[in-house]
């Protein structure tokens, strides 16, 4: 059975019964502008009208009819309409489990690299991947739609070869690390920038700086962005908007709302319904 979320602002987004792991958001005539944010699943985009620019580093990325753009999580993202012409899109949020599932050979343990990826003119990739989607939103046929989801992912997994920017665990500066892991640890609480000072014993402003520079976000922001990340896996959980604003750390429930329509197009109460 597919169980739908009501349309919010023509944008929707779903789970269907018979597939663990998948996510889909379907967008038509939307111009919603996603500000910085990141996905705690790889997040392909299928698009489908008018032009929408990508921002996760230099060049920026204009998506086109036709284009397929992939992010893995974690990945620090913004986008939104290069014009005024209305958007449709679609998107699949698979999680890492399972991507695993559908590329990775018995007894194999290490996924291609796709941290960043696209696909400008593989026009029968796009149409198999935008069919799955399809068969996802209808509920035609779900085992005709896991086939061709899972053959797009393989597909896209042999794309892996081509050039593309990653940084390695490892690589980053040891004060980054250690403030990452510090608000990965306590997103839920509240912290002054002078107790992150402190941790790495830096000056603030370089602080930020090479923060922003390593990971995409200040420091704040990260905080904010793991917030939204946990509220969605409680909603997933069945857990009412209200507990999640407190357990996530946001002041209410009106502030969750606001920056999670933000971020993802709909309402917490829009997410959960039919999760």
């Amino acid at each position: 059975m597919v169980r739908m979320k009501q349309d919010a602002g023509r944008i929707r987004i779903w789970r269907n019964d018979a597939l663990a792991g998948v996510e889909l958001l379907r967008a038509s005539g939307t111009q919603h502008h996603f500000p910085k944010h990141f996905h705690d699943a790889y997040a392909i985009h299928l698009h489908e009208r008018g032009t929408m620019v990508f921002q996760y580093g230099q060049p920026q990325v204009a998506l086109k009819p036709g284009n397929i753009n992939v992010l893995a999580p974690g990945v620090v993202h913004m986008c939104l309409p290069a014009d005024e012409q209305a958007l449709n899109y679609r998107c699949l949020f698979v999680s890492p489990a399972f991507l695993r599932y559908a590329v990775l050979d018995p007894g194999a343990t290490r996924l291609a690299l796709f941290e960043r990826l696209l696909c400008l003119g593989d026009l029968e990739l796009f149409q198999s991947l935008g069919k799955a989607h399809r068969y996802l939103e209808t509920d035609d046929d779900a085992f005709e739609a896991e086939t061709l989801l899972t053959s797009g992912l393989a597909a896209l997994a042999a794309y892996s070869g081509q050039p593309h920017a990653r940084i390695e665990a490892g690589s980053e500066p040891r004060h980054v690390t250690t403030i990452r892991e510090f608000l990965e640890a306590h997103y839920d609480r509240r912290i002054a920038l002078a107790d992150l000072a402190r941790l790495v014993k830096l000056n603030p402003v370089y602080l930020v700086r090479s923060f922003r520079s390593s990971v995409g976000l200040p420091p704040h922001a990260y905080q904010r962005q793991l917030r939204l990340s946990r509220a969605r896996q409680l909603l997933r959980l069945g857990t009412p908007p209200a507990e999640v604003a407190e357990m996530v750390g946001f002041a209410d429930q009106s502030h969750l709302s606001r920056l999670f329509k933000q971020t993802t197009g709909v309402t917490p109460a829009d997410y959960a319904k039919g999760l």
